[in-house]
């Protein structure tokens, strides 16, 4: 497959014109210019963008759909709308529900992402075959909880704590199915989480170092008075995760807008990834993620969208949103020369490559030669081609200007998965 167009190799350079050809599901070569002697494009053209596709490092497939009840606090909303929502899933949903959720996020261009499962079984089962035969790149896993909730959704963690000290496995072990989906660990945030199921998970990424941890960590005010109270004898909330054995580079944890110093300083010692969701947390109204001190601190950030606490499933979008809480944050500050604001260029780099390296993908989220052949080819008005390219893609996002998507060297179309 020929691709033409300007590559969008530096976002904080303007794309020069060039041509990427992939083969086997990977680069296999690029070049700057015309296209090679009497050559013609399988996609793009002179004037398009072509752009590693997007990455989404937090969401929830069961959700798809809730999005928009706005007015609760975060406590109150997974009562009130996720938890029936999962319930649904669970129930028989599985299916329509995953294949609507991957559809919309091919659609607005994400072609990767890490995310969660409902607590059943069955259902989680059913979403990941659907999930691998779309060709998306994924970690993902079934949602760990035995308590604070309905009994429909902790009725299999509570079963599998009284028959065994280690979950059951519900996918088998990374590489042993030859897919571009990997399973995780998910316990959904300490509230939902025995002591017991927690140490089950920390024993399990103990016996499986591969396994990404994928979790929820000081999200609202509410949130933390009640980890304070299930676990009197944890120094903070982060201390939860850390005494038994969740914290390490392998960790995502969404959200981190409630912490203080002590929290930050163990993050960056286990080189865990705090997942900004800005979208998510204005949405809910539980705070502004402190991007600056994560930055100061040297810990490590990602981006997500968190639909449904996200109402939102385009990267850009969110992208954007990550700019606007800085821009707020500044305005509050005594000093708004101290507080860090990304960049449209910083923004696009973080919703590719560095949310690729965030989940391990190491060979995502960029063009280069070798690289994983997941790209967007972008169609933008032609007065969209100055210095404000990125910045005019960001703030100006609309799925329609993406006019052909590569996922894994195969041309997508959403309405197929």
């Amino acid at each position: 497959m020929l691709i033409q167009g300007r590559l969008l190799i530096d976002p904080s350079r303007a794309p020069a014109p060039g041509w990427v050809r992939v083969e086997g599901g990977r680069i296999a070569e690029m070049g700057e210019g015309a296209l090679p002697a009497s050559a013609r494009p399988d996609a793009g053209g002179p004037n398009h963008i072509v752009s590693p596709a997007f990455i989404d490092a937090h969401l929830h497939i069961p959700q798809f759909g809730a999005e928009g009840c706005d007015g609760l606090p975060l406590l109150e909303w997974l009562d009130r709308v996720v938890f029936p929502a999962e319930a649904w899933f669970g129930a028989g949903a599985a299916r329509e529900v995953t294949r609507r959720a991957l559809r919309s996020l091919a659609r607005e261009g994400t072609l990767g992402f890490a995310g969660y499962l409902s607590s059943h079984a069955e259902a989680a089962r059913e979403a990941m075959t659907i999930i691998e035969r779309s060709g998306l790149r994924a970690i993902v896993g079934r949602v760990q909880m035995d308590r604070d909730a309905p009994a429909s959704l902790v009725a299999e963690d509570r079963a599998r704590a009284a028959l065994s000290p280690v979950p059951t496995p519900w996918l088998a072990p990374s590489g042993e199915r030859g897919s571009r989906v990997s399973p995780s660990l998910n316990p959904r945030f300490a509230i939902a989480c025995s002591e017991e199921l927690l140490a089950e998970c920390g024993w399990r990424a103990a016996e499986r170092p591969d396994l990404f941890v994928q979790t929820h960590l000081a999200e609202a005010v509410a949130e933390l008075a009640r980890v304070r109270e299930l676990f009197p004898g944890a120094p903070h909330y982060t201390g939860v995760s850390e005494r038994v054995g969740l914290l390490g580079q392998r960790t995502l944890l969404a959200h981190g807008v409630h912490l203080p110093g002590p929290e930050w300083t163990l993050l960056a010692e286990r080189r865990s990834v705090v997942v900004h969701c800005p979208t998510a947390n204005t949405f809910l109204g539980s705070g502004h993620f402190d991007l600056t001190t994560a930055r100061e601190r040297g810990v490590r950030v990602a981006l997500g969208s968190d639909v449904a606490g996200g109402p939102d499933h385009a990267m850009p979008r969110v992208a954007r949103a990550m700019i606007e809480v800085a821009k707020s944050r500044s305005f509050a500050a005594t000093d708004p020369s101290g507080v860090f604001i990304p960049s449209p260029a910083d923004a696009w780099r973080m919703m590719t490559h560095d949310n690729a390296r965030a989940l391990g993908w190491d060979d995502a989220g960029e063009l280069r030669v070798g690289a994983a052949a997941d790209l967007l080819v972008l169609r933008v008005p032609d007065d969209w081609h100055d210095e404000h390219l990125v910045g005019r893609m960001l703030y100006r996002w609309s799925s329609d200007l993406i006019e052909a998507r590569v996922l894994a060297g195969v041309r997508l179309d959403p309405t197929t998965i």
